[in-house]
Parts: structure tokens; C-alpha cells; sequence
């Protein structure tokens, strides 16, 4: 993999932490001089019964709505009436200086990266990289992945080894300090609450005693995160409990039924700022190890070179 060789991403929009992630990829590997380009779907990615032509013919007409949509934005940007999207997914922080590739055709050369939610090879490339940056969705499907594609996972906890045996790992981090920040200094408390992805949970309460964060904008989470005391999260894997800690709000992981503390972690994470579980033990150590997870962050640029470095070193033996 020369750095002349065309690298396109394939990624949703931005608005969770996935695309995220990927854009974010697209622009460090930008900055290192590489000719890496966005490839964005529009309206979801193929399903395991679509076909291809379904599946292009779903995609033109999604592309051509949202190109009207920006195209009205544009002309009347600025007027009352447009109203400014709000975000509902995963924590917002969306990267900006890389570039996109608008057409679906793709060279014999091109390497094309998929995460591990598009299923099969909708670009018909001949050098496939997955990147799990969740738990793998089709276990069973032989045909969700090629035989020869090349797997990296976000973190070990998400990881298929039946897919990527020798454990390759591409951790990213992307993190806006002008919006994450602690503003509020003073005593706390009452308490609030994220759901999330832990919406099918059956040990939700029917009622709760503060405020569900999850469909407001991001300002307004960091604003609660500023005001509240406790965040008690139903979703045991989301960046949200670091920013909370951040915020100086302790956020409280609730187990799962039959689940410890240590089945949410993969090797090498203290769970530093976070309390897993509501006891005093828990608590104290969340507050006791908030200047780690600080110190973690602040590390985050560094690591981000390291692991591209990689990356990239990984994809030159491969290709």
C-alpha cells in the first residue's frame, strides 16, 4: 500500500460514533499524505436479502434526496424557518478536512475499508479491509464477509477471532475540548439517566427520578453532565460515561443481570472515572481515578499516530 494507492472509506454520515471514527481515519491518514477519500451511504447499508441492484437503486434515490436537502439549506441558510439538526446518536463530535468520493466505482488497485455493520461488497473491490467497530452482526452468515478481506477491530471487547485470529486492533479517538469541559465547580446533585443502546434491556425502570439524556442535543447533554451529581448509564459501552466524568458528573455503568465489572472491559482498560455499579466502593474509585481518564484523553493524539502507524504497517504486508 503506496501512498498513491486509492483508499476509500465507506461510512454513513456523521451522526454517531461509527462514522465518526471513520472520517476521523480518512483524515489522519490524509495528514500522513495518503490519497484516502469518504465514500458516504446514504439510507442504510445492504441488507442480507437485497440485492445489489435494490440496494444501488435504494442508494441514488436516498443521495439524490439528501443532495436536494443541502441545496434548500443552502439557499435559504440563514432564515428562521431552517431549523439546525439535532443529534440523537452517539457522542458528536464530527471531524472535519477530508475528502469524499462521490461515484461508486472503484479501481482493481483500490482498497476499501467497510465497518462491520455493511454486509457483503456493495463497491466489488478486490482488496477488503472490516473494521469491527462493534460486536460482529452476522456470526453466522458466511457470506456477510470475504475469505480474504483484512480485519481490524476498535477494541479487543469487540472482537470476532474467528475472523481476525491474530487480534489486530485499530483504536481511534476523537474529542472536541471546547464542548467537553467541566464549567460547573460547585456542589451537585439529583441525578440523570442514558439508555441508548441499552434500550432493550429488560431491567429498565417504568419511571425515572431525572431526566433521559438521549434525544437532547449535544450542548444541552454536556449542560446536564455540568448540572447533575449522577448519570446512570443502560448503555455499558458509550464514550458518554467518559464525558460525563469529564463534565464532573460521576456516571454509574448499571450491570447487567449476572455481570461483573470485569465483562465490560478488555485488557489494558482500568475503567478509570466510572463507577460500575452504584456502591460506595465504586463510586469512590470513579472519583479517585477521574485524573487518569483525563490524563487518557489528553493522551489521545499520541496513541492516534501510534495505532495508525499500524495500520498502516498491517496493510502494507497485507497488500
Amino acid at each position: 500500500m503506496n501512498k498513491k494507492t486509492p483508499i476509500i472509506i465507506v461510512s454513513p454520515r456523521q451522526h454517531h460514533g461509527g462514522p465518526v471514527v471513520l472520517h476521523l481515519l480518512c483524515k489522519l491518514l490524509i495528514e500522513k499524505g495518503y490519497n484516502a477519500k469518504i465514500f458516504i451511504i446514504e439510507g442504510g447499508f445492504p441488507h442480507q436479502n437485497e440485492s445489489l441492484i435494490r440496494f444501488w437503486i435504494r442508494w441514488s434515490k436516498n443521495s439524490l434526496k439528501d443532495t436536494a436537502k443541502l441545496f434548500i439549506s443552502k439557499i435559504f441558510k440563514g432564515f428562521k424557518f431552517v431549523s439546525k439538526p439535532t443529534f440523537n446518536g452517539y457522542s458528536y463530535m464530527p471531524v472535519k478536512k477530508y475528502k469524499r468520493k462521490y461515484t461508486p466505482f472503484v479501481s482493481r488497485k483500490t482498497i476499501v475499508l467497510y465497518p462491520e455493520i455493511c454486509y457483503g461488497n456493495p463497491l466489488r473491490a478486490k482488496k477488503v479491509i472490516r473494521w469491527l467497530l462493534f460486536h460482529n452482526r452476522f456470526p453466522d452468515d458466511v457470506n456477510a464477509y470475504g475469505k480474504d478481506d483484512l480485519f481490524f477491530c476498535f477494541r479487543e471487547f469487540f472482537n470476532d477471532f474467528n475472523l481476525n485470529p491474530e487480534g489486530r486492533v485499530l483504536k481511534l479517538n476523537n474529542f472536541d475540548y471546547e464542548l467537553y469541559r467541566q464549567t460547573n465547580f460547585n456542589e451537585r446533585s439529583g441525578k440523570c439517566y442514558m439508555i441508548r443502546k441499552g434500550k432493550d434491556r429488560t431491567d429498565l425502570p417504568q419511571k425515572f427520578d431525572g431526566p433521559v439524556l438521549d434525544n437532547l442535543p449535544e450542548w444541552k447533554i454536556v449542560e446536564c453532565f455540568n448540572k447533575y451529581e449522577y448519570c446512570y448509564f443502560y448503555d455499558t459501552q458509550s464514550f458518554y460515561s467518559s464525558i460525563a466524568s469529564i463534565c464532573g458528573c460521576i456516571p454509574i455503568i448499571v450491570l447487567e443481570k449476572g455481570k461483573s465489572k470485569k465483562d465490560y472491559l478488555g485488557n489494558g482498560d482500568g475503567g478509570y472515572g466510572r463507577a460500575y455499579g452504584d456502591s460506595s466502593e465504586e463510586i469512590s474509585y470513579a472519583k479517585e481515578t477521574r485524573k487518569n481518564l483525563i490524563k487518557t484523553i489528553d493522551d489521545f493524539k499520541i496513541k492516534n499516530n501510534i495505532n495508525l502507524e499500524n495500520f498502516i504497517k498491517e496493510c502494507e504486508k497485507y497488500f
